[in-house]
C-alpha cells in the first residue's frame, strides 16, 4: 500500500517558516501530496505557501476518483494549482501588505504505479529507486538557465550567489506557467518532493546516500536532519511517498 509521510522545519536561521506542505490518501489505492516555499515579506510567505497548499489539497480530494487515466489526472492537477495561483495572486492584489507574494509548487498524485507531477519554481521532485536517484523536475531558476547554457555546472549552482532567484512562482502574476511530468513508480521507488532548504545543500548522490541508509521509512527525518546539521539556513520541507 502506498504511503505518505511529510515534515516541515523552520532550520537553524529564520524566524518565520514560510515553507508549508499536505500529504494523505485518496481511497485505497493512491496518494497525494503538495509542497511550497513561500516568499514575500515578513507574512507574506506563510499566508502564500498555506493558501495553495489547502486549495490544491483541497480540489484534488474532491476531484480525484479511482480509475482515472493519466488525461485526466493532469487536468486535476492542472486545475487545482491554476485556482490556488488565482486566489493567492488575487489576494496580494487586494492587501498592499501582501504585494509581491508568491511560492514556489510541486503537486502530485501517485497511483496505479504511475507519479503525476506538476510543479513550477525551484522545489523538487526526485524518483528514487534502488540503485540512483534521478532528478524528475527541472528548476526554474536563474542559475539553471545558466547550467542550460554552458555556463555554469549543477554543483556550482548549489553555490552561486543567485541560486535563490527563481523565474516561475504562483501568485505573483494571474496566469501562471506549469511544467507536467509523469513516469513508472516501482514497489521498490520512492517520490521525494522537498524545498531548496534540503537540496541546496546535496548533491543527488549524497541525497541517495542518505536515504538509502535510513531508509524510505526514516528518511524524512534523517534528510532534514542532515540539512540543519550542513548548516540549516534556509527552512527546509521534504515529502516521501512510498509502497
Amino acid at each position: 500500500m502506498l504511503k505518505a509521510a511529510g515534515k516541515t522545519d523552520i532550520g537553524n536561521v529564520r524566524e518565520i517558516n514560510q515553507d508549508d506542505f499536505n500529504c494523505g490518501a485518496l481511497g485505497d489505492a493512491a496518494v497525494f501530496a503538495v509542497v511550497c516555499d513561500g516568499m514575500g515579506g515578513e507574512k507574506g510567505g506563510h499566508i502564500a505557501s498555506r493558501t495553495a497548499c489547502d486549495i490544491v489539497s483541497d480540489s484534488v480530494m474532491a476531484a480525484y476518483g479511482s480509475g482515472f487515466g493519466d488525461n485526466s489526472i493532469r487536468a486535476i492537477l492542472q486545475t487545482a494549482v491554476t485556482a490556488a495561483n488565482v486566489s493567492v495572486f488575487d489576494r496580494s492584489q487586494r492587501d498592499p501588505t501582501l504585494r509581491g507574494m508568491g511560492t514556489t509548487i510541486v503537486a502530485a498524485i501517485v497511483c496505479d504505479g504511475i507519479a503525476h507531477i506538476i510543479h513550477a519554481g525551484d522545489s523538487r521532485a526526485y524518483r528514487v529507486t534502488e540503485k540512483e536517484i534521478i532528478q524528475a523536475t527541472k528548476d526554474h531558476s536563474v542559475v539553471q538557465l545558466l547550467v542550460d547554457k554552458g555556463e555554469i555546472t549543477a554543483d556550482e549552482a548549489r553555490f552561486h550567489p543567485k541560486k535563490h532567484f527563481i523565474t516561475r512562482a504562483l501568485g505573483v502574476m494571474s496566469v501562471i506557467d506549469l511544467d507536467y511530468c509523469e513516469f513508472p513508480l516501482e514497489a521498490d521507488d520512492a517520490l521525494l518532493i522537498c524545498t531548496d532548504g534540503l537540496s541546496n545543500y546535496f548533491s543527488s548522490g549524497e541525497l541517495f546516500d542518505i536515504i538509502r541508509n535510513a531508509g524510505y521509512g526514516k528518511c524524512v527525518e534523517k534528510l532534514i536532519s542532515a540539512a540543519k546539521k550542513a548548516g540549516g539556513a534556509d527552512n527546509i520541507t521534504v515529502v516521501c511517498i512510498s509502497h
